[in-house]
């Protein structure tokens, strides 16, 4: 028998062992909804959420979520209820929703309960944002990709679902750039729409034009009153030349072999009398990745039309954090631009990673974490591969895994699976080091993000205890006079921009506008000068725009 295969057989043979040993070795797993996050969401309207399970007790598991804010339940929140689900695997369908109120939940419990409703053996806190109120517009889907150059006057157009609590609305979708309205837009208007159901908006440009987010405004039936308004972030452009709908063949946060190109598919446009060249180059730090090629252009003729072009970083090892779309002739560049990316180039690459369960996961002591991968490498002599769950890119200790057969070059494909017997572990990614034969020499380590917790029974994975997520908090007193709170947390420090508007889109507060530190902060809103009504505030930072609504008596 081969050394491997005596590695395997007894990675094989301890890992029966442990699991033998392990008293209901269960988790739940690969946690989705059916709404994206963030959304805004009218009173009544239900989430739909899949959990994966494993249940090792004889006796079976019930299954729950429960909505919260703030580290507590969601006030008047609805939730489906649960069977019990027998010893196995499988995946169990919830729901929940919040019946009436402006709320906005930050988490998700996820847990199950012993049929006699006795004990928890397992419970994890999903990040999410749903807002919640009387009025909603969600499952938006724009037409064109993020980042999307569209050629002067194409029009950009978004479908949505929408629910109000009125007798009907009118529904106008607008483009935003920094916090106010981009001028010189051509736009559709809004017929009356009944309370509920599917409504599409459209606009355009004629001129150069950016925007970062859609104003989605829903107006009374009378077109006077706002009843509500919410800001989606979208960030597109228009320019004399057209390069939009870009798609890349490789998932975000990528690592990368040097013999692997880096490819986008997308549509050019244009209208010059002369044909078109259009490249695409690795970009690091604003300016040529080191160590770059791209594919050389033949001539796009007019019109659009669908496209490929590639990349690489053919040597070296290197970050590539933008790619560049360059449209031009030979000795004219026309435009050029970044999009946003996040690939790590180098000898050795790790990619097509699969875990089960997958994130966000909770396991009980015993259960295992089992993956797969592919990997590519320059080490003729093969290489090892492990892994180990880590948090803050800080490897945790304790833990029974697999070893490592030899991998041979110059790729392939590898398992490995790692679990804790002891105390609770909480992990925000798996780090995975590659290393030569002899283990003498690190060739990668990459950390791929995930979340998963081990705890034993009846152990209580607490909202406070998982990483933050930035959120605009409920404001209170709502209804107020003459001064009411706004909480915001902030899960990283960065640039904030807190700001009020009447319901006319005028702007009449600033509470903030500029660099605040990670954490919870409160903001004070005074109503001085102020007449009574309906007032929005909005909370911009780098990772979107939250809105809500607050009312001042007087």
């Amino acid at each position: 028998m081969s050394r491997t295969s005596r590695l395997a057989l007894i990675s094989a043979l301890l890992l029966s062992l442990l699991l033998a040993g392990a008293a209901n070795a269960e988790y739940l797993g690969n946690i989705t909804f059916d709404q994206a996050t963030p959304s805004f969401l009218p009173n009544g309207f239900q989430v739909n959420v899949s959990i994966d399970y494993k249940i090792d007790d004889p006796a079976g598991r019930r299954i729950y979520v429960l909505p919260y804010t703030n580290g507590s339940p969601t006030p008047n929140y609805g939730v489906s209820g649960s069977a019990v689900y027998p010893q196995g695997t499988g995946t169990a369908p919830k729901f929940f929703t919040i019946t009436s109120g402006d709320h906005v939940i930050d988490h998700v419990r996820v847990y199950t309960r012993d049929p006699d409703f006795t004990e928890t053996p397992l419970e994890i806190f999903v990040q999410a944002i749903f807002q919640y109120g009387p009025h909603g517009v969600y499952n938006i889907q724009p037409n064109h990709t993020q980042y999307s150059r569209l050629r002067h006057g194409m029009t950009f157009s978004v479908d949505f679902d929408y629910g109000v609590d009125a007798p009907g609305c009118k529904i106008y979708a607008r483009p935003f750039n920094n916090g106010q309205l981009e001028t010189g837009y051509g736009a559709s208007g809004s017929v009356d729409l009944p309370p509920t159901g599917t409504h599409s908006q459209n606009f355009f440009f004629n001129d150069d034009a950016d925007m970062d987010a859609i104003r989605f405004s829903i107006y009374a039936l009378d077109n006077t009153t706002l009843l509500d308004e919410f800001f989606v972030p979208w960030d597109l452009h228009w320019r004399e030349w057209g390069v939009y709908d870009m798609e890349l063949n490789f998932d975000n946060v990528t690592s990368l072999h040097n013999s692997q190109n880096l490819e986008s598919s997308f549509v050019i446009d244009h209208q010059e009398s002369g044909d078109l060249h259009v490249w695409m180059w690795s970009i690091q730090a604003g300016d040529y990745c080191p160590g770059s090629v791209y594919q050389g252009s033949i001539p796009e003729p007019t019109g659009p039309h669908g496209i490929t072009r590639y990349t690489r970083v053919n040597n070296g090892t290197e970050a590539v954090d933008a790619v560049r779309f360059i449209v031009g002739t030979p000795t004219e560049t026309y435009m050029e631009f970044d999009m946003p990316a996040n690939f790590y180039y180098g000898p050795h690459a790790l990619q097509n990673f699969d875990f089960t369960p997958a994130y966000p996961a909770i396991l009980s002591l015993g259960e295992p974490l089992n993956m797969t991968f592919d990997y590519l490498t320059d080490e003729a002599a093969g290489v090892r591969i492990f892994a180990r769950p880590a948090y803050q890119q800080v490897g945790l200790m304790g833990m029974t895994s697999a070893g490592s057969p030899l991998h041979p070059a110059p790729s392939g494909s590898g398992t490995f699976w790692c679990l804790y017997n002891n105390d609770e572990r909480i992990a925000d990614s798996v780090r995975f080091q590659m290393v030569t034969d002899d283990q003498s020499e690190m060739l990668l380590e990459w950390f791929q993000f995930g979340h998963w917790i081990w705890g034993g029974s009846g152990e209580v994975t607490h909202v406070e205890d998982l990483p933050a997520v930035t959120t605009l908090g409920m404001i209170y007193p709502n209804p107020f006079n003459p001064t009411a709170t706004i909480p915001v947390n902030l899960s990283q420090g960065g640039h904030v921009k807190l700001t009020v508007y009447d319901l006319r889109g005028r702007l009449v507060r600033t509470l903030q506008d500029g660099a605040l530190a990670a954490g919870n902060h409160n903001f004070t809103f005074r109503g001085d000068g102020l007449g009574s009504g309906a007032y929005i505030c909005r909370f911009e930072t780098p990772t979107g725009v939250q809105t809500q609504r607050v009312m001042l008596i007087k």
